[in-house]
Parts: C-alpha cells; sequence; structure tokens
C-alpha cells in the first residue's frame, strides 16, 4: 500500500506539473481550475503516504532525511495554495510544483538513507530540523517568485506582452511576494542555525560541518538581501537573483544530508 501510494503521489504531481506548464504556456481561462485541482489531489495523498511514514500517532515524522524531504514537499505544496488565496498567483504552480515533485521523488531513495541514530537524537534537534524545514517552504515560495520576476521582466523588456506574460502575476506582486517569504523564512533559518549549533555543541557532530557551512552561506546571502532591500533600495531582479541564489543554498543543505545519511554515516 505504501508503494502503490507513493506512484500515485509522483504520478499526480507530475500530472499537476505538466498542466501548470501548459496553462503558463499555452493555457486559456477554461483550463485554470484543472490543474490546481490534480495538485490538491497530489497533496491529499500525500498526506496519506505521510500519515503511513508516522511512527506513532501524535509524533512529526521527521526521524531521517527521507522524511524531512517528504514533509518539505508537502510543506511547500501547502504554502502554495495559501500563498494562492493571499496574492492569486495560482500560475506559479509551474515553478513550485516541479520543486515538489523533486523533494518527494528524491525522498523515494529511503532506502539509501540512515535514519538518525537513538544516540544524537533530542528535542534541539527536531527543533533544529522543523524550523529548518519551514524557512525551506517560505524560501521555496520566495524562489518561484524570483524565477516568475526574472522570466516576466524578460517577456517585458522584449515587448512580448501576450500569452505567459498575461497569465504571469504583475513585477510589483511578485516583488511583495518574494519580500515577504524572505521576512517569514530568514528568522526560522536563525532560528534553526543557532539550534543547531547547540545541538553540535552538546553532541559529536563534526561530520556536519559541510552543511552547517552550506547553510551559513544561505543565511549570509538572505541577511544582504534584506539588507541591501532596506539599506541600498534593492528592489526586482537583484532582490530575485538574490533570493535564488540562497534558496538553491539551502537546498545544497538538504543534499549534504542526503549524501551523508546515504554514506550510512548518521
Amino acid at each position: 500500500m505504501k508503494a502503490g501510494l507513493f506512484i500515485a503521489t509522483a504520478v499526480l504531481y507530475a500530472i499537476a506539473c505538466i498542466l501548470y506548464l501548459f496553462l503558463l504556456t499555452r493555457g486559456s481561462d477554461k483550463a485554470q481550475r484543472m490543474p490546481g485541482t490534480v495538485f490538491v489531489a497530489a497533496l491529499g495523498a500525500h498526506l496519506a503516504f505521510l500519515l503511513l511514514e508516522t511512527p506513532s500517532p501524535g509524533e512529526l515524522p521527521l526521524s531521517d532525511i527521507s522524511q524531512i524531504l517528504s514533509v518539505s514537499s508537502f510543506g511547500i505544496g501547502i504554502a502554495f495554495l495559501l500563498a494562492s488565496y493571499r496574492f492569486d498567483v495560482t500560475i506559479l504552480g509551474a515553478f513550485v510544483v516541479p520543486l515538489s515533485l523533486m523533494l518527494f521523488l528524491a525522498s523515494g531513495l529511503g532506502s539509501s538513507y540512515a535514519p538518525v541514530s537513538p544516540r544524537v537524537q533530542s528535542a534541539v534537534l527536531t527543533l533544529h530540523i522543523g524550523a529548518n524545514v519551514a524557512g525551506l517552504v517560505a524560501f521555496a515560495l520566495a524562489f518561484a517568485a524570483g524565477v516568475a520576476y526574472i522570466l516576466q521582466e524578460r517577456l517585458l523588456r522584449r515587448r512580448q506582452l501576450s500569452g505567459a506574460f498575461q497569465r504571469l502575476p504583475s513585477l510589483d506582486v511578485l516583488d511583495t511576494m518574494g519580500l515577504r517569504a524572505v521576512l517569514v523564512g530568514f528568522p526560522l533559518l536563525t532560528f534553526g542555525m543557532i539550534t543547531g549549533t547547540f545541538w553540535l555543541l552538546r553532541s559529536d557532530g563534526s561530520e556536519f560541518y559541510v552543511s552547517q557551512a552550506l547553510g551559513l552561506v544561505a543565511w549570509a546571502i538572505f541577511a544582504s538581501v534584506i539588507v541591501l532591500r532596506v539599506a541600498a533600495g534593492w528592489r526586482g531582479r537583484k532582490a530575485a537573483l538574490g533570493t535564488m541564489m540562497g534558496f538553491l543554498f539551502t537546498l545544497l543543505v538538504l543534499a549534504g544530508y542526503a549524501v551523508r545519511a546515504a554514506g550510512g554515516s548518521a
């Protein structure tokens, strides 16, 4: 049943990706509801899969990198639905849903990931993981807004004022959404780094230093984006590029944990 749910969820995510991309490039108003309907179905199947993954009632499925990737994928989807109601940015599913699919497929490599050793598990570690996952979810939305901003600006410069240009949100909406998502994610990332450092001081965490370094780079990039927005009036393209770069480093942090876990060193 678990394998069947995984395949069904992946297929629904993939179909939603195709439909959102079609809607962005060639779609019409009549086809707007179909991608969202399929995506909600994918999230429903994903939730059922997560419930099967949960070790025991009331316990968060964050005990290994496979579960962390799966929860991150689901969280990005839920956050996107909420953002769609707030900003009316449904079309950004063309950029968000592929992220959910990618992380979900990566979680399917669970057989190659070593579980977190009971020796290092603690409440502080759970807080560290939870904060970082929540931060990743917020940064994923900021990333999607940034990619859409770059695309929309490029279309505007080329005066291609039809097709995707008409379906994408305005530059101002995308810039505002990206800023708010970063402002939500940055405190979570900061808290995650503080709890992670505290946890390292209490355990033998030498194997985590590469991921910690990548996390510090991501933190510095997002901090710079926020400071430069306030101090130097950064908006638009520069802020979008900085946000996209910061998100890529947060993905590298996850990749670092996954590689380490796949090596069985946890």
